[in-house]
């Protein structure tokens, strides 16, 4: 039985690197959306049933964790996996209260993409949502 294609977002104000991630997943058999905004991302989520996100901290406007929180509202099931620059980040509280845990924070760029995807697929198996 094949499993049925899975949506992805990227959410990064860098299109290298948008467009770096959207290709390798497009290879792994996910259907990609790409936003260079939390709002444009959030628009995205309104509009399609999206099961993964990856999402970049600092942003132009809104920022990474706003997003999360409030694409959170949107579909309550989603599924983060930070990549930033930041590397002293550690998700705060109210982003680990969303499934958010430090092993799901990869430094940018991610020097290998299987990484990306394992924190996804572990994303996936790995918690309850509340």
């Amino acid at each position: 039985m094949k499993d049925s294609p899975r949506h992805f977002l990227i959410l990064d104000d860098e299109e290298s690197i948008r467009q770096s991630i959207s290709a390798y997943m497009e290879d792994e058999g996910y259907i990609v959306f790409q936003a260079s905004s939390g709002e444009e991302a959030l628009e995205l989520l309104a509009q399609n049933h999206i099961e993964y996100a990856v999402v970049d901290i600092r942003l132009p406007g809104m920022d990474g964790n706003m997003f999360m929180r409030e694409a959170r509202k949107i579909i309550p099931q989603i599924k983060f996996v930070v990549h930033t620059g930041s590397a002293d980040y550690s998700p705060p509280k109210e982003i680990r209260d969303l499934g958010v845990r430090p092993e799901d924070v990869l430094i940018k760029p991610a020097s290998d993409l299987k990484v990306l995807c394992e924190a996804l697929k572990n994303q996936s198996r790995g918690r309850k949502d509340k």
